[in-house]
């Protein structure tokens, strides 16, 4: 999260808001370290700035505690992910075939093959108005098959 993010209580809240931050596991790609989540303060902050002004105040720090938790859930997906396949589809195949208990049985062997350095986060970048390929496909689907995907 950048650092800039604004600590300073905004003029219509009426409680006080923690502007601790929580340092993340996710390593910088930057920079030496891991990224920092946003305080409860800036989350709200950045709420009112991009026009969700209709937040219970007292949600925010609950709010931030999801928001981090997902995110490092999201991290550990990604590592497995790399773990899997930063040697290439050939190896991550391999490993794989046979389920995760072949993956599990394969995968102390097949690491041993290549060092592959850890993969560090260059940036968070939040793209709400973009589709994933599956919404794209299933809009298509809707218009298609309306009766099933509608």
């Amino acid at each position: 999260m950048p650092s800039n993010l604004s600590q300073t209580r905004d003029t219509r809240q009426t409680i006080h808001l923690p502007t601790e931050r929580e340092p993340s596991s996710i390593p910088r790609g930057d920079i030496n370290g891991n990224w920092e989540y946003p305080s409860p303060q800036q989350m709200y902050n950045a709420m009112l700035r991009k026009g969700y002004d209709d937040t219970p105040e007292d949600a925010v720090e609950s709010m931030v505690a999801v928001h981090n938790f997902l995110n490092e859930g999201a991290w550990a997906e990604i590592i497995d992910w790399e773990r899997r396949f930063s040697r290439g589809l050939g190896y991550g195949w391999e490993a794989c075939r046979r389920g995760e208990e072949g993956f599990q049985e394969n995968a102390d062997r097949i690491a041993n093959l290549r060092d592959i350095a850890a993969p560090k986060l260059l940036r968070f970048q939040g793209r709400p108005n973009e589709m994933t390929p599956k919404a794209r496909i299933v809009e298509f689907m809707g218009r298609m098959y309306p009766a099933k995907f509608g």
